[in-house]
């Protein structure tokens, strides 16, 4: 009944796993160029495109946050379903989940501030007079500033810290392939490299960014196929 049961959760894990690269690696990408307008944000007239885009596209922006809910929940239910295989110390383990789950926190709070505040204020702004359209254009863009820095940047660094702290579990673990563990090293660190530019140049972070998502599929994808093959009960 134990075994039963083990492998029962085992499977749920294998689905999280499966389930997070195919929304984070192939729905997430076609969802944010169809949803999110004009690309990578650097310039403030880049958020002043971004607020012309929400402007005419209200519905599609709002379903493309919707949307990034199943793609942070799916993300942050993928670490703690392979870290529940893992070794090494168990701090690193629940650490890093803690920071997956603080990360879908704030990308949430994002979320909310993308998909209900901002196409609220786009349509507040569209109906002030002339004299007090400047003043509104600073309001709105630094709204939707806050949207991207709560989202891209802020849950997005998270999210590579926690890939970070999960390192020391994923190499403690002796049955989990050594390619795997050093597929997962080097997802991890270009996603730091990545957070780490979109904070301070953001138009240097394409590259990092389009390479990690890469690089994710497959490594959740390889553990998926490790966790499916191997039989052992849950540590």
């Amino acid at each position: 009944m134990a075994l039963r049961e083990a492998w029962s959760g085992r499977r749920l894990d294998i689905l999280a796993l499966v389930v997070a690269g195919a929304v984070n690696t192939l729905l997430a990408p076609t969802v944010a160029g169809f949803s999110f307008g004009p690309g990578p944000l650097v310039t403030r007239s880049d958020f002043a495109a971004r607020a012309l885009w929400v402007a005419v596209h209200v519905r599609r922006w709002q379903l493309g946050w919707a949307f990034w809910c199943v793609v942070t929940a799916s993300f942050a239910w993928s670490f703690y379903a392979l870290s529940r295989h893992l070794g090494g110390p168990r701090q690193w383990r629940d650490l890093a989940v803690g920071v997956a789950v603080a990360a879908a926190l704030v990308d949430l709070a994002g979320i909310a501030v993308n998909a209900a505040v901002v196409p609220r204020a786009v349509s507040l702004h569209r109906r002030i007079d002339d004299a007090s359209r400047l003043a509104g254009d600073t309001a709105l863009v630094d709204l939707i500033k806050l949207g991207h820095l709560l989202t891209d940047v802020a849950a997005y660094g998270l999210y590579s810290v926690a890939g970070l702290l999960l390192l020391p579990a994923l190499f403690g673990k002796r049955a989990y392939p050594r390619t795997l563990a050093w597929l997962g090293a080097a997802e991890w660190s270009v996603s730091g490299i990545a957070s780490v530019l979109l904070a301070v140049d953001p138009s240097h972070a394409s590259v990092p960014l389009i390479l990690s998502f890469a690089l994710y599929a497959p490594w959740v994808w390889g553990s998926a196929v490790w966790l499916a093959r191997t039989s052992s009960p849950i540590a």
